[in-house]
Parts: structure tokens; C-alpha cells; sequence
């Protein structure tokens, strides 16, 4: 199946495409196909070799890391627009991250040798896949600085705020406690006690494997304060 003009306005949503030049995104959707993933879908996993470039475009994926033996932290949730897999497409090396998909997932692919025919062709995509790669660094970098700096309360409030809008703004966030407390860097006791405050609080709801954020104003508020809790 070959990308149509609704999925062009579903990556439009998104930074990087949306900036790319007219005849370069549209290079990119002629080279690219449509993939479906089910729910748990692996579309690639750690220590693969690079399969291409890959964007959202129905439901969700997650890029899952193992930074030690026994260790599972989820690094990302991105929901329709969001582009990742740049980093093993542009260096050639192994990927560092399973994506999996949660729920079932709709997907642009451009593969590898498609990467390469346009860089060849147009070598400016290489420039513009660099700046994918440095968006994603950056924002990989202020999380760590946040989360360093920050206390708890805050950074459970900047998690949920983030992986809301990444998971599209709308609904439960569909996430499991002991994938967020990889995110926010504390024990899954620890979140969860945190977690049970906002919920009496009335700020969100618990559900099975998701949080409804019920007050997004009060949670943005939390999230540039400096709160704490016991």
C-alpha cells in the first residue's frame, strides 16, 4: 500500500516532516509503503541491524531499552506523526532499542537501501536525517537533566504530561506503572505512592495499565514546581 494524502497530513503533524521541503517529502512518501503491526508487534528489536526509517501513523509505539542485564526502561512513546528509527539508518550500527507496538499500529517504512537511493540522489537528507537525530538527542538530554535536578512529585507530573502528548493528547495515557517508573528513574513502590496521591488529589484516575489525567491544568502546575512527597 502506498502512502495516500491523508497519511501525508498525519506526518505533517510532526516537526521534522512538516519542515522538510515540498519536493523532498514528497520524495519520501513516493520511496516509502505502509506496514501494519498488532499489538506487541515488534518492529525491530535491540542489536538488530538498521531496517530503515519508520513514522507513526495509527496508534502507538514504544521504544523499549535494556541498560543492564534484568533492567527494562521505557524510553519513549510516540504516537502518530513521530519518526524514529534515524539513529541505526544514518550510522549503519545496530539498533538500541526494541519498538514495539502497543495496540495495533500503523506505519510509514522507508527502508534502508530507499534511504540510501534518496541520500544519493538528494545528499541534503542527510542533513535533515542529522536533525532528526539531534531533536531526538535533545530531548533525550533535557529528560536527563530534569530528571536528575528535579523532585519526584515533578517529575512523575513531566512523564505523564509527555507521554500524553506524544501518545496523540487525547484518552488514558496507556501506560504500565512499572514501565513509568523506569522513565521517572524510582522504584515502582515509590511511583506508586505518588501515583495514589495525585489520584486522591483528584488530578488523575488509575486504571488497568492506563492513567487518566483528569486535571491536566493542576498536573502542569505540579510539573514546574518544585513539590515533594513522603
Amino acid at each position: 500500500m502506498r502512502p495516500t494524502l491523508a497519511h501525508r497530513r498525519i506526518l505533517e503533524t510532526g516537526s521534522w516532516f512538516a519542515d522538510l521541503t515540498p519536493a523532498r517529502a514528497a520524495a519520501v512518501l513516493d520511496a516509502a509503503s505502509i506496514a501494519t503491526a498488532p499489538d506487541a508487534g515488534r518492529i525491530y528489536g535491540a542489536g538488530d541491524a538498521p531496517n530503515g526509517l519508520w513514522a507513526v501513523l495509527e496508534g502507538q509505539v514504544r521504544l523499549v531499552g535494556y541498560p543492564a542485564s534484568g533492567m527494562e526502561i521505557l524510553v519513549r512513546i510516540l504516537g502518530p506523526g513521530a519518526w524514529f528509527g534515524e539513529l541505526s539508518t544514518l550510522d549503519g550500527l545496530p539498533r538500541p532499542h526494541d519498538a514495539i507496538a502497543f495496540g495495533a499500529a500503523s506505519l510509514l517504512h522507508l527502508s534502508q537501501p530507499a534511504v540510501g537511493r534518496l541520500c544519493a540522489q538528494d545528499p541534503i537528507l542527510f542533513r535533515d536525517l542529522g536533525l532528526l537525530v539531534c531533536a531526538n538527542q535533545r530531548a533525550a538530554l533535557a529528560f536527563i537533566e530534569q530528571r536528575a535536578g528535579q523532585p519526584v512529585a515533578t517529575r512523575i507530573a513531566r512523564a505523564l504530561l509527555k507521554a500524553a502528548d506524544e501518545a496523540g493528547g487525547t484518552g488514558p495515557v496507556a501506560v504500565r506503572q512499572a514501565e513509568l517508573a523506569g522513565v521517572v528513574g524510582v522504584s515502582r513502590q515509590t511511583l506508586n505512592r505518588g501515583l495514589r496521591k495525585l489520584e486522591a488529589d483528584g488530578v488523575v484516575a488509575l486504571g488497568y495499565a492506563s492513567i487518566d489525567i483528569v486535571d491536566r491544568r493542576r498536573l502542569a502546575k505540579l510539573g514546574g514546581a518544585a513539590a515533594t512527597w513522603a
